[in-house]
């Protein structure tokens, strides 16, 4: 007699995505809801969130589901007083900015701290640079510099080169760092982790 399939599991996880404004927080929270690209997007009041959900493939034999929240924090001066608060409590985030305006990534280290300040030690977040897509052959080796400088200034060794626009690499960096997310968040039942990922077109 077969044995019946057992159903995925299912996760629920808070994921923040920070950044100044005009780097594409919301074009990417809308690509994640939806699948599509819209370029004409309102600035972000405050915070906005979407409910999106996930296929994790653990390993051969095992996968999860998550219902990923996604908090868009507004990027403007003015609501920065009000972000702290709807930060804590996340699993996961991403430190975003537009790899064609490089003055976008020179308040990382605050939201990076702002991070850190409000979330447990050790919560994943990774660096990632938006609007790729816009990225020319001879801007290629400034961009490649700017990210090694960025990588030392933060701590960070992970960094993602995405385009909203063509959907490169968002794939990989949300079954990425979602897996990353449940790992943490589990960690006192995954110590030692019996999953190993490998973190592809890395920069």
């Amino acid at each position: 007699m077969n044995q019946p399939q057992q159903k995925n599991k299912k996760y629920a996880l808070k994921f923040c995505i920070l950044g100044d404004g005009g780097v594409g927080k919301t074009t990417l929270v809308e690509r994640l809801a939806t699948g599509n690209f819209n370029p004409i997007t309102k600035m972000t009041i405050g915070i906005d969130f979407s409910l999106i959900h996930l296929d994790i493939q653990l390993n051969l034999e095992e996968s999860i589901s998550i219902d990923l929240t996604v908090w868009d924090l507004g990027g403007e001066d003015r609501f920065r007083f009000m972000l702290p608060a709807y930060i804590h409590g996340a699993d996961g985030g991403i430190l975003l900015y537009d790899v064609t305006r490089f003055t976008s990534a020179m308040n990382l280290p605050g939201w990076l701290k702002m991070w850190r300040s409000n979330t447990d030690p050790g919560t994943p977040i990774y660096l990632v640079g938006s609007k790729f897509d816009l990225v020319t052959e001879n801007m290629y080796p400034m961009v490649e510099q700017n990210i090694t400088s960025l990588k030392e200034e933060l701590g960070m060794k992970i960094h993602f080169l995405i385009s909203t626009k063509d959907g490169i690499m968002i794939e990989d960096l949300m079954q990425t760092i979602a897996k990353e997310m449940w790992i943490f968040k589990n960690r006192a039942q995954t110590t030692p982790s019996p999953y190993k990922f490998e973190y592809k077109l890395r920069v």
